[in-house]
C-alpha cells in the first residue's frame, strides 16, 4: 500500500527541496525552467495588508501557492487538457450572475485585477479542476460491499523543524529548561504549522515517514523526542494525545462513512499526486528577492 504524504510535506519540499537560485533580475523562481516573475509575485501579494512581522510568512506562502499552481498548469498542458470558450463563458456567466454589477467592479478593484486578468484566472481554475478530477478523483472508488470501516490508532503530534542538528539540540536544551514547546515552535520552526504552535493534527503510523513513526511510537503523551533526521531537516516531536483504533459497521452510518472514506482517499491521493509532481520537477528559488 502506498503511503499517504501529508500536504505540509509538499510545502516543506517546495521550500527546502530546491535547486540553485535563479540569477536573472526580476525572477523570483523557476519551475522546470518557466519563470515566476517578481511582478507576478508582487501582484499576488497586493490584496493582502500584512504587518511587518507577518510579511515573511506571507511571502513564503504566496510563493508556495505560485509554485504549486505552475506545477499543476504544466502537468495539465503535458496531458493536453484545455478549456473551451463555451466552458469559460458559462463559468464567467455563473460567477458574475451572483454579483450586482457595481459589486463586481468593487471586487475587481479590491483584488487589484483587470477584467482580463480575472478572466485568465477563471480559465486557469477550470483547467486545474479538470486536471485534479481526471488524474486524482475519478480513479477513486469506495465499495458498497465494504462491511467494515477501521480507523487505525492515531497520534496527535507537534513538531519543531530546523535545518541543522545543532539548532535542534539547542531547542531541546531550551525545552529542558522549561520553555514551552508551542512558543518555541512559533519562534524557531521552519514548518508552516509553526503558526499553530507546531500542531500537525492526528496521523496514523501509515501516514508518517518511517523515521517519524519510530520516534513518535516511543513517546507517551506529553513527552518530547530527541532530534530526528528526515529528508526535510531535523525534527523534534511532542506527542499530545493518542486515539485508540476502532471499527465501525457501515450499516450503522453507511452514507456518512462512505462520504468520509471518499473524502479522505481524495485528500490522500491529492497529496501523494502533488508530491509525485514535485519529485519530477526542477525548482529554483531566488531567496534574495524574498527578503
Amino acid at each position: 500500500m502506498r503511503k499517504i504524504i501529508p500536504l505540509f510535506l509538499v510545502v516543506i519540499l517546495l521550500i527546502f527541496g530546491c535547486r540553485k537560485k535563479p540569477e536573472e533580475k526580476g525572477i523570483v523562481a523557476r519551475v522546470n525552467g518557466e519563470p515566476i516573475t517578481l511582478e507576478e509575485f508582487n501582484k499576488t501579494l497586493l490584496p493582502y495588508s500584512p504587518s511587518k512581522e507577518e510579511l515573511p510568512t506571507l511571502k513564503r506562502r504566496v510563493l508556495d501557492q505560485l509554485i504549486e499552481k505552475n506545477l499543476k498548469l504544466q502537468e495539465a498542458r503535458r496531458l493536453g487538457l484545455a478549456v473551451t470558450d463555451e466552458e469559460l463563458n458559462q463559468r464567467i456567466k455563473e460567477t458574475m450572475g451572483s454579483y450586482p454589477k457595481s459589486e463586481f467592479v468593487t471586487f475587481l478593484a479590491k483584488e487589484k485585477k483587470t477584467f482580463e486578468e480575472w478572466k485568465n484566472g477563471v480559465r486557469e481554475n477550470i483547467l486545474l479542476e479538470k486536471l485534479i478530477t481526471s488524474q486524482v478523483y475519478l480513479p477513486i472508488k469506495v465499495s458498497e460491499n465494504q462491511d467494515q470501516f477501521r480507523e487505525p490508532k492515531k497520534f496527535r503530534i507537534r513538531q519543531i523543524l530546523t535545518e541543522s542538528q545543532t539548532e535542534a539540540e539547542k531547542i531541546l536544551k531550551a525545552l529542558g529548561k522549561g520553555e514551552k514547546f508551542e512558543e518555541l515552535a512559533r519562534k524557531k520552526s521552519l514548518s508552516p504549522d509553526r503558526e499553530r504552535g507546531g500542531d500537525m493534527g492526528y496521523f496514523s503510523t501509515a501516514e508518517m515517514l518511517a523515521e517519524w513513526a519510530e520516534a513518535v511510537g516511543k513517546l507517551s503523551p506529553g513527552e518530547v523526542s530527541y532530534p530526528v533526521k528526515s529528508p526535510y531537516g531535523w525534527h523534534i516531536f511532542k506527542l499530545e494525545k493518542v486515539k485508540s483504533p476502532r471499527t465501525v459497521s457501515l450499516k450503522e452510518v453507511r452514507k456518512k462513512i462512505k462520504e468520509k472514506l471518499l473524502l479522505e482517499r481524495r485528500e490522500g491521493a491529492l497529496k501523494e499526486w502533488l508530491l509525485g509532481l514535485r519529485v519530477r520537477t526542477a525548482i529554483e528559488i531566488n531567496k534574495e528577492l524574498l527578503r
